[in-house]
């Protein structure tokens, strides 16, 4: 296999080597320098400004205006939700200084994505990845329409992907200079990641895993890193849920996640349950992910083709897809275009939680061509088969060891980070999930195929192997940021429709359907019961109804235009029920 001159500043490791940390820093600088430009581009084209909430944040609002006035409230929304305090306790500070708003608390996250994507690009840059690599790692994951959308949004996403990226960065830097403050600050920032979301347990159970497998953890000291654990992570954190109980809150035990894990499988049987973890595994999971990492997968796509079993499988799995591709633009196919909803929906970003679009699944935007869908579907496959490939081919060679049983032949990085992704995606399979929930997976599968896969047989990945990817991750970038602007530009004229509705029409808030984040805010109330007819999200009455389009039945009132950068104008419309006869 040929190796090439790597470029300016690349710190390749030999396979089996230690991570180091690169001595050069202008590759860093140089791609820092292309991240934060592109973080500039992204940030004119949505603009952060507007009054609105998305999707569950209103409930983040809530418990921030709660602590303000001195109280604990529930930290979720109907049967518990995440512990989210350092979420809301970051919104708090950062708003003292810049001023509560919600467009405030909006940018507060922004800067926590800014910050956590030149984490990620240190944390690939310091395990001897080279800088273009590095910045093309961390581009897959900050134009990923998941990480992108939920930035412009005081959901806890971002919070917590970011915590659990320094939690790493502090892990791969402590271990590899055996440093036990830099340990210790990772299992700090892994105990914020926790009270942020529980799910975060799952940083300090990869760092055990990967200390009792690796020999890492025998240079560490395997009894003394679970010490550690067990002191600066596992007892401060159950403290906090015994403190939220005391107060009347939501520990993790109250929570919808925990009684789905044994409800599920009694609702739907045996079988069906069966099924379902596999949809959940291989479409969703699988899918999703292999999507979200084909730019960086495909970097390799020239050396996988060596491989001649390889090679015939790129060309079958191409020329399947060709097939259908053609008996779709002939109209011999006519297949489904399925997406797992929440943030990504048919051509768009969202969700768009108003009754006509989310409830009724009334069209109102532009739809995608199945052919194009399709398109995706193939890269999809291609990459979902080629990480499984990479993950059967790294689980193979436990317990990691040389032919002479006494060296790892594999990076402690790559091993932590797949244990935290092999734990976060069991979790999350168990107790259901939305598309959002992939972002943190995202990342340490980012971090294991650049610390571990892309580090093997001495190749050294040369610039030019990259130019596939940093093209397919342009187009999926820019297709991201149009369609986060044209969310916000959606909720904005929202907003304002909104308001109309309360100081124009002097109407209540809780009499009237302004959609899910709204009603939530004003009118949450645990004993509401739904009444016939009307939207589930806290509607008394609905003397007005905001949508996208006229329904029948109704007459319009008003309307807010907007533009889209994707497809044609819209509208958010203010209707009134027409009274019979």
């Amino acid at each position: 296999m040929p190796v090439s001159q790597s470029a300016p500043g690349d710190s390749t490791p030999e396979p089996g080597a230690a991570a180091t940390w690169p001595r050069k820093r202008g590759g860093f600088l140089l791609s820092a320098g292309i991240l934060l430009l592109v973080w500039g581009v992204v940030i004119a084209i949505v603009n952060p400004r507007g009054e609105f909430m998305v999707n569950d944040d209103w409930s983040f609002v809530k418990l921030l205006e709660g602590l303000e006035a001195g109280k604990m409230t529930a930290t979720g929304w109907g049967h518990g939700g995440p512990s989210a305090i350092v979420h809301v306790l970051w919104g708090g500070l950062f708003t003292q200084v810049a001023g509560f708003s919600v467009t405030n608390l909006r940018i507060a996250v922004l800067c926590l994505g800014v910050v956590g994507s030149l984490g990620l690009l240190g944390l690939l840059r310091g395990s001897g990845a080279s800088w273009w690599l590095s910045l093309l790692g961390t581009l897959t994951v900050v134009l990923n329409p998941l990480f992108l959308s939920q930035s412009f949004t005081f959901m806890t996403d971002i919070t917590f992907a970011t915590l659990a990226t320094f939690s790493l960065l502090f892990l791969q830097r402590g271990a590899e200079t055996a440093r036990p403050l830099l340990i210790a600050a990772g299992l700090l920032f892994a105990l914020g990641s926790i009270l942020t979301r529980q799910i975060g347990i799952v940083l300090p159970a990869g760092f055990v895993a990967a200390c009792l497998v690796h020999d890492k953890g025998m240079e560490l000291g395997r009894l003394r890193m679970i010490l550690f654990v067990t002191v600066l992570v596992l007892i401060p954190w159950i403290s906090f849920e015994v403190f939220l109980y005391t107060v009347g809150s939501t520990p993790v035990t109250q929570h919808d996640v925990i009684t789905n894990i044994l409800r599920k499988p009694l609702e739907k049987g045996f079988f069906n349950y069966l099924d379902y973890l596999f949809s959940m595994v291989f479409l969703a999971e699988i899918g999703y992910l292999g999507f979200f990492l084909a730019p960086l997968l495909i970097v390799r796509a020239r050396d996988d083709c060596r491989v001649k079993s390889y090679r015939v499988f790129l060309i079958a799995l191409s020329v399947a897809f060709a097939v259908i591709e053609v008996a779709i633009l002939t109209g011999i196919l006519r297949p489904p275009v399925l997406f797992h909803r929440n943030v990504i929906f048919d051509f768009g970003i969202g969700p768009i939680l108003l009754k006509d679009t989310y409830l009724m699944e009334i069209r109102r935007g532009p739809t995608i061509p199945p052919a194009l869908y399709y398109v995706l579907v193939f890269l999809a496959v291609y990459g979902g088969l080629t990480l499984l490939r990479d993950g059967v081919s790294f689980l193979r060679r436990f317990p990691w060891r040389g032919p002479d049983g006494d060296a790892s032949t594999e990076p402690f990085p790559a091993v932590l980070a797949l244990a935290c992704a092999v734990c976060y995606l069991g979790i999350i399979t168990f107790t259901g999930f939305h598309d959002r929930y992939l972002i943190p997976a995202l990342i340490f599968l980012v971090v294991w195929l650049v610390a571990g896969p892309f580090g093997r047989n001495g190749y050294r990945w040369r610039l030019r192997d990259a130019i596939p990817g940093f093209l397919l991750i342009t187009l999926m970038g820019g297709l991201s940021a149009a369609g986060v602007h044209d969310f916000a530009e959606m909720k904005r004229r929202l907003a304002d429709a909104q308001q109309y509705v309360v100081s124009t029409l002097n109407v209540d808030p809780c009499s009237f359907d302004g959609g899910f984040e709204f009603n939530g805010y004003h009118c949450y109330r645990k004993d509401l019961n739904p009444v016939e007819g009307l939207s589930w999200w806290w509607v008394e009455r609905e003397d007005y109804l905001l949508t996208l389009g006229p329904l029948p039945g109704y007459r319009v009132v008003r309307t807010f235009p907007f533009k889209r950068m994707l497809g044609d104008e819209g509208a958010v419309y203010v209707l009134q029920r027409e009274k019979d006869g």
